[in-house]
């Protein structure tokens, strides 16, 4: 049996440290982007929520959600908050290989930014120093990377799912999430980041089955995460509609395959 924990993260720029820098640096922290939006510096961002969905795969291809965990600055009271708590979560299952999309460009750098401020230390799966048996999953595997390959594009977890089928509505919200500013919309956010990680499984799933790695029938898997989420009430209000259509096309291309293999 395999354990796998998919973790994501949402950030935004610290006004603050990018105006410090700039008193430092005014000519490269004032560079702008094309189109003349500010452009901020990596290490400028804070961490304010964060997901991680643990889930076992058995030998015989047997999925099963073991649950899924949601921190948000609201909750948390700050990025220390929520980033321990994910370091714990992830140091309490150190059986578990740790899975992103983009984490070593993204998460990963945060992440580390936030340890060293905040006096924390990295889980073992996201330690450098981190090692591994050839032949195993690494502690830490970048998804991102492995699809990228020795090609030069990288591509957006979006269009990874468009690639497979799912709706387009699924990822329409994803370009334009910010920091909430009521109950409502911190309840959203943490059912954006949750649902990014179950993005995230299905993807690396269907990725690990191309590769022989997992022996799993891909379509009940999408089906069974996409039902788990909705039964969970992780999914919300931008994406129910999207996940639950998914679901159905699943459930339809199931019944079409069973249909076939008794006429055949």
């Amino acid at each position: 049996m395999t354990e796998l924990v998919f973790i994501d993260t949402e950030s935004e720029w610290d006004e603050q440290l990018h105006e410090a820098y700039r008193s430092i640096d005014p000519v490269g922290a004032g560079e702008h982007e094309r189109g003349g939006a500010k452009r901020h510096r990596q290490a400028t961002r804070r961490i304010y929520a964060a997901a991680a969905l643990h889930l076992s795969i058995a030998n015989d291809g047997k999925i099963d959600p073991l649950g899924i965990r949601i921190w948000t600055q609201q909750d948390r009271g700050d990025e220390k908050g929520v980033v321990d708590a994910l370091f714990h979560c992830l140091r309490m299952r150190p059986q578990a290989k740790v899975v992103t999309y983009g984490g070593l460009a993204a998460e990963l750098p945060l992440l580390n930014l936030a340890a060293m401020q905040h006096g924390l230390v990295l889980p073992p799966q996201l330690s450098s120093e981190a090692r591994w048996r050839p032949g195993t999953l690494r502690p830490h595997t970048d998804l991102a990377l492995l699809l990228k390959g020795q090609g030069r594009q990288w591509a957006h977890l979006s269009e990874i799912g468009l690639r497979l089928g799912f709706p387009a509505e699924l990822f329409a919200s994803k370009p334009t999430v910010g920091k909430p500013q009521t109950e409502e919309e911190w309840e959203e956010l943490g059912c954006h980041v949750a649902m990014d990680t179950v993005l995230t499984a299905m993807v690396a799933l269907s990725w690990w089955r191309a590769q022989g790695v997992f022996d799993i029938d891909q379509t009940a898997m999408v089906y069974q995460m996409c039902d788990w989420s909705m039964r969970r009430r992780v999914v919300g209000q931008n994406q129910a509609r999207p996940v639950a259509r998914l679901a159905e096309q699943m459930l339809e291309r199931i019944g079409a395959e069973v249909t076939g293999a008794a006429e055949a």
